[in-house]
């Protein structure tokens, strides 16, 4: 189904029909999400596959973005695939009869935003730590400390050395 973008989508409507929306969205319109970006590049690629669940509209929700990140380790740029599957009912949480595998989204059902449900799944998946994975080059800034090798051996500080000798008087 094509609507323009920032349309409110009507999640009733597109259930009933059985319905699939495919939409692309810039992560630099992402708010929440570019806070925790490296480089506010990229597209996020939503594939909303809509039905009914019992007298719920529901869908199917697949987002995966490629992003740039910060690695916490040396604070370099990295890239990661962030890809997410969800499973929304769109109806108050607690309300009666709704799917347990499930995750209720309120308000209306016929003015439902995709561009902030799937900023949510993507905040969502986004790692705990952000760094490189093994086998990935991780680059430390030259002024941390490095380990000592045989040809340099590391300095043995003895900071309570001196107080065995103030102790005896």
């Amino acid at each position: 189904m094509s609507t323009p973008p920032d349309r409110p989508l009507d999640a009733l409507g597109l259930a009933r029909g059985g319905s699939l929306v495919e939409r692309e969205f810039p992560v630099a319109g992402f708010t929440r999400l570019r806070d925790q970006l490296a480089e506010p590049t990229g597209r996020a690629v939503a594939r909303a596959e809509f039905r009914l669940e019992g007298r719920w509209p529901a869908a199917l929700l697949r987002v995966n973005a490629d992003v740039v990140l910060t690695c916490q380790r040396c604070l370099g740029p990295m890239r990661r695939r962030l890809e997410s599957e969800s499973r929304l009912v769109f109806a108050a949480e607690g309300s009666p009869e709704l799917p347990d595998d499930h995750e209720a989204v309120g308000g209306d059902p016929r003015k439902q935003d995709l561009a902030t449900l799937v900023e949510d799944e993507l905040l969502l998946s986004l790692p705990l730590i952000a760094q490189h994975e093994v086998g990935e080059t991780c680059v430390l800034p030259d002024d941390t400390v490095k380990p000592a090798t045989e040809a340099e051996p590391a300095e043995m500080r003895r900071p309570f050395a001196g107080l065995k000798d103030l102790l005896k008087n």
